[in-house]
């Protein structure tokens, strides 16, 4: 943009140096057609004076084709400018919308994150609870099995010993004192059988309770992956959206500069040639001969610096 302005002032000096050469030229065909009063040895006043005013009639045509192509050069040059303002303008709103779309997406990303990997923990922490649920419904199956064989062991202990008591009604009192610690032995087992059951009992309902939840968290679990990888697609979408566009730009941006560039080498090379005047006491055929110098509105060095730019 900025050699785009230093171009336009570039052409407005150019613009003001032919009207400045214009001006001069005009004063000098004053001075040509007071000093065509005199009569030459070459040709008659009137002839000079006609091709005088030939020439000075092209290098007006000449200054004025000039002036009006330069003009028609900034005005398409100030037209390209708004069009590249404009489009900078939608391109920065672009730029600010994809950049607050890129922040909030990226805080949500964070967002989920921080909740994938705190029930990510959950789920670890559960899995390892069933595991121990389960480490402790086997132990406390081998408890009553446990508990179930002696049981039973001592119902035939009991068995054998009443069978023995019948047989033997003089032992009797020798296996009171047995049997009253069998008895205390007895007790203190199913009172054990009872706690294991209740605790037995309370592991199963926690162990249904959280196979009951643990469908909703994986489904919880699933719908928040899907959320995070829809976000990271929507953000790639985004950066690919903003970098196409300002490629597109960037594109747009050389296009023009290489118009331009191409505009000035044309104008340098077909530019108008000035034919310089006929001054009284010269040949007119040695002037018609002579090559026309090419008009060059400022400096050449500053063309190459457009051009350049």
């Amino acid at each position: 943009m900025r050699s785009m302005l230093e171009s336009m002032k570039e052409l407005e000096d150019k613009k003001r140096t032919l009207e400045q050469t214009q001006d001069v030229l005009n004063e000098e065909l004053v001075k040509l057609r007071a000093q065509g009063r005199v009569t030459s040895s070459t040709g008659s006043t009137a002839d000079v004076q006609k091709e005088l005013s030939q020439q000075m009639e092209q290098i007006s045509e000449q200054h004025q084709k000039q002036l009006t192509n330069l003009r028609d050069e900034i005005r398409a040059r100030e037209t390209q400018m708004e069009i590249l303002k404009d489009s900078l303008q939608k391109l920065q709103l672009s730029y600010e919308k994809l950049s607050g779309d890129y922040d909030k997406l990226k805080k949500e990303e964070t967002d989920k994150s921080s909740r994938l990997q705190e029930m990510t923990l959950q789920q670890e922490r559960r899995e390892q609870a069933k595991q121990d649920l389960k480490g402790l419904e086997e132990t406390v199956a081998k408890e009553l099995q446990t508990l179930h064989n002696l049981r039973k062991l001592f119902v035939q202990d009991l068995q054998t010993r009443l069978k023995k008591s019948q047989k033997q009604p003089e032992a009797e009192e020798d296996d009171v004192g047995g049997n009253v610690a069998q008895k205390q032995k007895i007790s203190f087992l199913e009172n054990n059988l009872d706690q294991l059951t209740k605790v037995h009992k309370q592991l199963v309902r926690e162990n249904a309770d959280l196979r009951c939840e643990l469908p909703k968290l994986e489904k919880r679990l699933k719908a928040t992956m899907d959320r995070v990888k829809s976000l990271e697609q929507a953000l790639k979408d985004a950066k690919e959206s903003a970098m196409k566009d300002r490629k597109r730009y960037q594109c747009e941006v050389d296009r023009i500069k290489e118009a331009v560039r191409q505009r000035n080498l044309a104008r340098r090379t077909n530019a108008a040639q000035i034919v310089k005047p006929i001054r009284a006491g010269v040949n007119p055929s040695t002037n018609t001969s002579t090559p026309i110098p090419t008009i060059r509105g400022g400096d050449g060095g500053d063309d190459d610096q457009t051009m350049d730019e």
